[in-house]
């Protein structure tokens, strides 16, 4: 399954660098391990990505193992496959309309 997460961080206070670093270097790894497929900044801070896992259990599991979880405000996007989701409102739009 993907999902979509958006991270918003909290300004109260400017986080430590080492935070910082280890945020980097956990999301290095977990790019190279194919559990996220991409992962962009915002140019105003947070930023999204987009990550593979099993169940939403997994999903707020791996949340919590983010170094700077604490950091920030989550949201997470279920996704579903394009083609899919289109056959399936063009389903429901055929039978509204027999």
């Amino acid at each position: 399954m993907k999902f979509l997460i958006t991270a918003t961080p909290r300004r109260l206070q400017l986080p430590p660098v080492g935070m910082i670093e280890a945020a980097k270097a956990w999301l290095n790894a977990e790019i190279a391990a194919k559990r996220i497929e991409f992962c962009y900044a915002f140019v105003t801070g947070g930023g999204i990505c987009v990550m593979n896992a099993d169940s939403h259990e997994a999903v707020a599991q791996w949340l919590l193992a983010y170094p700077a979880y604490m950091a920030s405000d989550w949201k997470v996007e279920p996704l579903c496959d394009i083609n899919h989701s289109l056959d399936q409102v063009s389903a429901m739009a055929k039978r509204l309309t027999a």
